[in-house]
């Protein structure tokens, strides 16, 4: 069991999610869960066993450890993803619980029985209610770890040298704490993700109490009938519906060979495909996000659908398989030429103030996400076209296509091009500035306190990672080169169309005309005569 199990869960939160709801539950599992898994979780692996002390006194590493991280970082968040993301399955259950109900007044009164529900997931009555309180308990629990964080480790984040002196330490003693830079990088990451959920989840809160205010200005708000537990059916339903009952149950038995269980089974009711009978057990890793954008292709223009495939087979793959082993023993193969205790670790975090493989998880991921800015725009327009088909017939239409480039979307995935091309530049910068260069040496030199003077220090596998480093940047450059063409054939093929709609309204416009006055030339021929 792991993060996957929590996902099988979840999957079916978006469809009776607002808007405000499905972008957190995209943040929440893009930004937060999966960096969490794959950069998070590997930085603070190495967290006690490179906890250096200038001492030798048995215990005092130990003690000084469980002094200043009480509890882990990841340890906090992997509770705090696990309770903010579980009130949202209330809501599930209470769908699950409404669509039981309705099996059961349809088994007992018939197939043309009056419905409970007009619709099971619309959030009316107790619904809306459990949906309301499990904002609020999702925004209580953000804050409370959010300050707990700070009250455990006082907003420190990652200082590169700590003292103690707790018993058994012969004095105070120096420690030092492995990778401070890139873990105060993570930190500040997932603390900002928390007040961006937060924030959300807030506006959410008054979307649905704003709505709610105004349709009870309007006269629509009145208890619904669906929600009391003692529905009472009409008499003359109810003896109509009586001679069929039986009929019906014995057809739910033929249809299904037993009888029907009480309630619908637990990973059923909360799965997304109803045709899905289990929950999943892959490790939920980079093909959680390969799965959330599978969908973007269909959208996509010949350039989109290219540099998906440039991504996904060229970077993620050549990430995951290679990349990620390259830089496996990345400190722990980082030698330097003194004993000195912490010289090491400073010397490593000095040069390598955030691991080349974090820097490109976080860039895969900031890349791929804003082209789930189309897909949830299409969503949303989908869902539009559905409800106006409902209010006005199946014959009215909204959009010709929903997912055709016109309109709002256009401008969606042209936005999604560029925020792409930036984020490729800026990481692309960033590799740079923070390595002088994208070629490793062999050697570096370091006099950073507490060394006693200048120290060689010596990378493990320089030549392998200098090629691994290349290729990731030259798969940048190509899906930068991509984006870009692809905004020029998009502004290209605007343009083009819109000069193509023009001629075409001028022409009929002129043979309007031309008929007009052919039919005005006739007119006065017929007078004459």
């Amino acid at each position: 069991m792991n993060w996957a199990f929590l996902e099988g869960l979840l999957s079916g939160v978006n469809k009776y999610s607002t808007a405000f709801g499905r972008i957190w539950l995209a943040i929440v599992f893009i930004f937060r869960l999966l960096v969490f898994l794959v950069a998070c979780e590997k930085v603070w692996g190495d967290e006690q066993k490179d906890f250096d002390c200038n001492t030798l006194q048995p215990g005092c590493h130990n003690v000084c450890y469980d002094y200043y991280f009480p509890v882990s970082y990841t340890r906090l968040w992997s509770l705090q993803l696990i309770f903010v993301t579980c009130p949202s399955l209330l809501v599930t259950l209470h769908v699950s619980y409404r669509k039981d109900r309705e099996r059961k007044h349809r088994l007992k009164h018939g197939e043309n029985s009056p419905p409970l529900y007009d619709n099971t997931g619309k959030k009316r009555g107790g619904l809306w209610w459990t949906y309301f309180f499990s904002l609020l308990f999702k925004i209580t629990v953000d804050v409370v770890f959010t300050l707990l964080l700070f009250y455990i480790y006082e907003a420190t984040f990652f200082p590169p040298l700590v003292k103690c002196e707790e018993d058994p330490c012969p004095n105070v003693v120096d420690c030092y704490i492995a990778r401070p830079t890139e873990k105060k990088i993570f930190t500040i990451f997932m603390v900002v993700t928390s007040f961006v959920c937060i924030c959300l989840t807030v506006c959410e809160v008054f979307y649905l109490c704003g709505k709610r205010i105004w349709e009870c200005s309007r006269g629509g708000c009145h208890p619904d009938r669906e929600d009391s537990f003692l529905v009472r059916v009409p008499l003359d339903a109810r003896n109509a519906v009586n001679k069929g009952s039986v009929a019906a149950e014995a057809a739910a038995l033929d249809r299904d060979g037993e009888a029907f269980s009480p309630a619908p089974a637990y990973a059923i009711a909360v799965s997304q495909d109803p045709s899905d009978h289990g929950l999943r057990e892959e490790p939920m890793d980079w093909k959680f996000l390969e799965g959330l954008l599978s969908g973007v292709n269909k959208y996509s223009t010949g350039f989109g659908r290219i540099w998906l495939s440039v991504v996904f087979v060229f970077r993620v793959l050549v990430f995951v398989v290679a990349a990620e082993r390259v830089w496996s023993d990345d400190q722990g193969h980082f030698e330097c030429n003194t004993r000195q205790p912490g010289c090491t670790n400073i010397c490593y975090d000095y040069f390598f103030p955030i691991s080349h493989i974090r820097l490109w998880a976080l860039q895969l991921i900031f890349i791929t996400c804003p082209s789930f800015m189309v897909v949830l725009h299409v969503a949303y327009r989908e869902e539009r076209e559905r409800k106006y088909k409902a209010k006005h017939g199946e014959d009215a239409r909204l959009y010709d296509n929903p997912g055709q480039k016109h309109g709002g979307l256009w401008w969606t995935y042209l936005l999604s091009l560029f925020t792409k091309t930036t984020f490729e530049m800026l990481f692309l910068f960033l590799l740079n500035y923070i390595y002088d260069s994208f070629k490793l040496p062999r050697k570096v030199q370091c006099d950073a306190s507490p060394c006693p003077n200048l120290v060689d220090c010596y990378i493990s596998r320089p030549t392998e990672k200098t090629v691994f480093t290349y290729f990731m940047v030259g798969a940048s450059v190509l899906c930068v080169v991509l984006n870009i063409c692809e905004i020029l054939y998009l502004i290209a093929a605007r343009v083009v169309n819109r000069k193509y709609r023009g001629s075409n309204r001028a022409s009929s416009r002129k043979v309007h005309a031309a008929a007009s006055a052919g039919c005005d030339g006739c007119k006065s021929s017929l007078v004459h005569d």
